[in-house]
């Protein structure tokens, strides 16, 4: 109830905040002028890419590691009645388990998957006010490499590093409307699905241990969550509120399996301002009831984070992030094995450079990821780059460092690998 009240505080004050920036904000007109210049949208549009994506292990007996064709493939169809029906699929197969190769077996999953990861239905039910029902992706928050608030989706964690977050994210089933008054968006979400990251498995580079058995909370109404989300852009700024009551990606270890029925409450804030050239970025969440291997009560989390990026480099930005994870009331028994070393504040850097060149055909992106206050208990640093061939191909490249410091970025630190994709996008 406290957080509730919390939340509707906060409503009602950035709604009086939003009243009085609006005159500053956007231009009345700016609709018009779109439907004026637009082409009329097509009714139907089927696009996406096939990859043929490699990886080569430098630091073990591995040699080849992933040899993998690709399918990413979305559909757009728009009904007569202006509602439009939505669809994305991947796929893969990895050619690395057909033939002899160095890993003694075939990890749960990882020679093929067929995932319907988005399907659903969108559409205005009036000038303010639409709605989109189905598996779909909802991302919360302001940070582009470290996740605060944005808990809705799940990821796909099996390759830790070598891909960004933004094609990470796993749809989920939900129910959603979203409400529009000037520069603000109220959204209100019923989640169906209790859907959880893919993580490494047993068998694979990033895991040698046994998987372990789990209890997944079933899609039934008892189980279903909610998420409620207030959002603006204004002149210089935007920000945005939000609440979910939903379970946790964070399993305990009871009875022999790996439980997932971790629910919490979240109360969160994100919030962006423009100076100049540069873009801060905070966010701050408060999630309750979280519960660890060895303990029968439970523990509330605050997570915290800063960040800047500048944008002054031609073609080109530079970005860093810090964020802060600490669990109140702590007890010694979560520093374990069964709750991966957990200490009571957990430190994550993210330092990300972009620069483009050659008429933006060619991009170099350069990330490194850490853990720890002086980014000492390890993490990864990986450099690619991706070149434009034409318009439907092009090929990338790079290399990924798996740096030790910890107990768990010592296990996997030896999967430096080489890593090369072939693009064509349909």
């Amino acid at each position: 109830m406290k957080l509730i009240l919390l939340f509707s505080l906060l409503l009602t004050a950035f709604l009086s905040n939003a009243e009085e920036e609006f005159d500053d904000g956007f231009d009345d007109n700016i609709d018009d002028i779109i439907i004026e210049t637009a082409p009329p949208p097509e009714k139907n549009s089927v696009y996406g890419s096939v990859n043929f994506e490699t990886h080569y292990n430098l630091n073990n007996n591995k040699n080849i590691s992933s040899t993998k064709l690709l399918l990413d493939l979305t559909t757009d169809y728009k009904m007569d009645n202006g509602f439009k029906v939505n669809s994305n699929l991947k796929a893969y197969h990895d050619f690395i388990f057909y033939a002899s190769n160095n890993y003694e077996t075939t990890p749960s999953n990882y020679e093929n998957e067929l995932n319907l990861n988005e399907l659903n239905i969108e559409g205005s039910i009036n000038a303010n006010l639409d709605f989109k029902i189905g598996r779909q992706i909802v991302v919360w928050g302001k940070s582009d490499s470290i996740r605060i608030t944005d808990i809705l989706n799940p990821l796909d964690n099996r390759a830790p590093g070598l891909i960004d977050i933004k094609n990470l994210r796993l749809g989920r089933l939900m129910s959603k409307l979203d409400y529009y008054q000037d520069n603000l968006k109220f959204s209100t979400a019923i989640l169906h699905e209790n859907r959880f990251s893919e993580n490494p498995k047993f068998g694979s580079d990033f895991k040698n241990s046994a998987d372990l058995p789990e209890n997944t909370p079933s899609n039934g109404l008892k189980n279903t969550g909610i998420a409620l989300s207030l959002t603006g852009e204004f002149s210089g700024y935007d920000f945005g509120v939000y609440f979910a009551d939903t379970y946790l990606d964070k399993p305990y270890f009871k009875e022999g399996a790996l439980q997932f029925d971790n629910r919490s409450k979240m109360l969160g804030l994100a919030y962006n301002k423009v100076v100049d050239s540069f873009l801060l970025k905070t966010e701050i969440a408060y999630f309750n009831n979280i519960k660890y291997t060895g303990l029968n009560d439970t523990k509330s989390r605050i997570d915290s984070l800063i960040g800047v990026e500048y944008t002054g480099i031609s073609d080109g930005s530079i970005g860093y992030e810090l964020a802060l994870r600490k669990i109140n009331h702590y007890d010694a028994i979560i520093n374990t094995q069964f709750n991966n070393f957990t200490r009571q504040e957990t430190y994550q850097h993210a330092l990300r450079f972009t620069q483009s060149y050659l008429n933006q055909t060619l991009n170099l992106t350069a990330i490194s990821g850490v853990f720890g206050k002086q980014g000492d208990a390890g993490g990864f640093a990986r450099i690619s780059l991706e070149y434009a061939i034409d318009d439907k191909l092009s090929i990338s490249g790079g290399i990924i460092d798996y740096i030790g410091g910890s107990t768990a970025t010592d296990a996997i630190k030896n999967n430096d690998r080489i890593f090369t994709k072939i693009s064509y996008s349909f």
